[in-house]
């Protein structure tokens, strides 16, 4: 029982409730209701959604209601999938998620981008270990993967020397074997790299290989080659490339006897930077989900050099290419110059910087974006040079995509 006159006491019963305590209650109950019914709601308006925001993939689809009968516990984990890909808000939340993230703790919301130094955003990889394992050497790129890769680079130059064709391999560096003092202090590089490495297992094996590492690690001091917000390089960065690849194909096609018709490189003209008006926020900024506050200068609008396919020679022809997987993963051009060579590209996205440039030294020539070479397309085609690009973190998709024995 309470002391009477004890201020700290509690009394014998509840307080009666303020008169407006229905009323509360009733609007809390709605609003969470509300909270509870919206995301379901909103499944009408998200229901045709073909992509999500920010891990740029098709969401989940819905499973069938059939599938019940056959496995609950599939259809189950297929409906959450779809669900959590397709609820209303999903969107909103996650860029809030982000943003607290990013902005204020400085770690990067989703698995394969790294926050660098001063807005640097750097490509881990689709899987998100190829900084890992190209650089940091904390995943393993074992020497007989190395090998294997060099082997196969020249069994395919081999298979096309025999039909008369030259070849050249490019790889494009990753962005951290170029800028490796914009990633965070903490990251350390390993010994020797698996590019490195693959570099002399090429040399031993006498592929016809494009080493990029210099000439753009020599002209970063001069202008920016890729994008901070980006996995790419720019076109300044495809220029560097352009004019080594254009000096190699000349000793490629002497190797087969049609070095005369290589014309020598040229310099394109560089497309007009308006400051404050070319601004790039580039894929890994949208993967982020933060576009707009990763943003930078775009210092050779390859937009603009698109935009004006009359400055150049080499026109887009859109003929489809019988057989082929896509239609749209294969693009042809060709210039009105019959003393030109031809040449058939097989390339990644790394490539599209340098499809400008590199037409204009080809008669006809055909990108097709694969990581298998395809000796149908290079028998239809019958061009003087094959050169096959990609990108570092991908140096081994030639010893996972072998030629047939006997091509």
């Amino acid at each position: 029982m309470a002391r009477a006159g004890d201020p700290l006491a509690l009394p014998t019963v509840p307080a009666p409730a303020p008169p407006t305590h229905p009323l509360r209650d009733r609007v809390l109950a709605v609003m969470f209701s509300l909270a509870l019914a919206l995301p379901p709601l909103a499944l009408i308006r998200t229901a045709t959604r073909t992509s999500t925001l920010f891990e740029n993939r098709p969401p989940a689809s819905w499973p069938a209601l059939a599938s019940a009968t056959a496995s609950w516990s599939d259809f189950t984990r297929g409906f959450e999938r779809a669900f959590a890909d397709h609820f209303g808000g999903r969107n909103a939340l996650i860029r809030v998620d982000h943003v607290v993230k990013a902005g204020v703790f400085g770690v990067s919301p989703v698995p394969n981008v790294m926050i660098g130094r001063d807005g640097w955003l750097f490509f881990l990889g689709e899987d998100g270990n190829s900084l890992k394992r190209h650089y940091r050497g904390v995943e393993p790129f074992p020497d007989d993967l190395v090998d294997a890769v060099a082997k196969e680079l020249a069994r395919r130059q081999a298979a096309l020397r025999a039909r008369g064709i030259a070849y050249l391999a490019v790889v494009v560096p990753d962005k951290f074997t170029i800028y490796p003092d914009e990633l965070p202090a903490w990251v350390r590089r390993m010994p020797q790299t698996p590019l490195e490495r693959l570099e002399r297992a090429m040399t031993k094996a006498g592929v016809n290989f494009v080493d990029l590492r210099a000439p753009l690690t020599q002209a970063k001091n001069r202008e920016r080659l890729y994008f901070k917000t980006d996995s790419h390089w720019n076109l300044l960065g495809a220029m560097v490339g352009y004019r080594s690849i254009a000096g190699a194909m000349r000793g490629a096609l002497t190797a087969v006897g049609k070095g005369d018709s290589v014309p020598p490189p040229a310099d394109p003209k560089m497309p007009p930077y308006v400051d404050g008006v070319d601004t790039y926020s580039g894929d890994l900024a949208r993967m982020l989900g933060l576009p707009g506050r990763y943003t930078e200068p775009d210092f050779a609008p390859l937009g603009k050099v698109l935009g004006d396919p009359w400055s150049r020679c080499a026109r887009r022809v859109d003929a489809p290419q019988p057989g082929a997987p896509d239609p749209g993963l294969v693009e042809t051009y060709m210039c009105d110059r019959p003393n030109l060579p031809r040449a058939v590209v097989f390339r990644d996205s790394m490539a599209i910087a340098l499809i400008p440039l590199l037409s204009e030294d080809f008669s006809r020539v055909v990108y097709v974006q694969s990581r298998a070479m395809d000796f149908d397309i290079i028998e239809r085609e019958r061009p003087d040079i094959v050169i096959e690009e990609m990108v570092e973190r991908s140096i081994n998709a030639p010893a996972a995509f072998p030629i047939p024995g006997d091509s």
